[in-house]
């Protein structure tokens, strides 16, 4: 009998050896886990599908600066919301409003058994957007989605340096202003998109711009297609499409036009512009939508034999009705 208790001690203590050898393995474990996020700079979350419930946010103060257990007691209350309720609740927490739609393409994807991968302008806790990519992945038992681990990585760094790359494939770098390219693809987008509007397609050409390098000095020049995209920067709005087409010329869709007087105002202003007491002229040629047509080359067409018309006088606008 000695032999039968002492064995069952030994029992228990082995158990308990064995057990504090899981508990250390796993704070190891969880440490190293902790340890790789941060060099990673990545946040990683778990949702429990069926009770819509966050249960684990790890290393989310690299991303948003606010501790995972802040996060999970935030959104603890959403799980007793209906279905639909707490998607929304769960993406007005997170998400910026005009990347909602990825959202729902996330969540449609992981309901259907799928990964998902996406960016978005994600928030947490109160504290700022910052674009982040996000990589989601439904757990499956049974057949059926039952859990959702995800991955979040700020990519701000890497979402300016993309956006300052594509605005220099499609900004001018001297003005600033469209290149050619990018504003004859914005004009037709313009074109398709808005179809029940009224649009002016204007060139305007700077009159005697040679003369004016071969007489004052390139700087001149340069200080004059500068006065010229302030000019049409402030008289026309941000919607509008203002373009460098090259040299001295310029092209430009006005938008959604609802009195033709208005327009004619703000060309009268382009025509002849002060620049420290050296009078510039411009020629305009303007075509419009869709009493001229409904295609951008058909504008543009229009729009140019309206300009050679201005050419001609120098210093005037011409509309296209008006050149023949």
């Amino acid at each position: 009998m000695p032999v039968c208790v002492y064995s069952f001690e030994r029992s228990q203590g082995s158990e308990q050896v064995i057990q504090n050898i899981h508990e250390l393995e796993t704070e190891q474990y969880k440490r190293r886990l902790h340890t790789a996020l941060k060099t990673a700079k990545i946040c990683v979350f778990e949702v429990d599908l069926n009770r819509q419930l966050y249960t684990f946010f790890e290393n989310s103060e690299d991303i948003f600066g606010v501790p995972g257990d802040k996060i999970l007691r935030d959104v603890q209350p959403f799980c007793n919301l209906p279905p639909e309720e707490y998607r929304k609740a769960v993406s007005d927490y997170f998400s910026h409003e005009d990347d909602l739609d990825v959202i729902n393409k996330a969540f449609q994807s992981v309901f259907r058994g799928q990964p998902y991968s996406y960016h978005a302008r994600m928030k947490a806790g109160g504290s700022e957007y910052i674009w982040c990519k996000i990589d989601v992945t439904p757990i499956i038992e049974n057949g059926m989605p039952v859990k959702m681990i995800g991955v979040i990585m700020d990519i701000s760094d890497l979402k300016l340096k993309t956006e300052l790359l594509e605005k220099q494939v499609k900004m001018d770098n001297f003005t600033g202003l469209y290149n050619k390219t990018s504003a004859e693809k914005k004009i037709i987008r313009s074109l398709k998109e808005n179809p029940h509007q009224r649009h002016a397609l204007i060139l305007l050409d700077i009159d005697r711009f040679k003369v004016l390098n071969d007489t004052y000095g390139h700087s001149k020049g340069d200080e004059a297609l500068q006065h010229i995209t302030g000019k049409l920067k402030s008289c026309f709005g941000k919607n509008d499409v203002i373009g460098r087409f090259g040299g001295d010329e310029f092209i430009l869709l006005i938008r959604d036009i609802a009195c033709l007087d208005w327009l004619k105002q703000r060309l009268e202003e382009l025509v002849r512009c002060d620049m420290d007491g050296l009078e510039i002229t411009n020629s305009i040629g303007i075509s419009l939508y869709p009493d001229d047509g409904l295609e951008f080359r058909q504008l543009f067409k229009k729009a140019d034999e309206a300009l050679y018309q201005s050419k001609r006088h120098r210093g005037v606008f011409t509309f296209f009705q008006n050149a023949r």
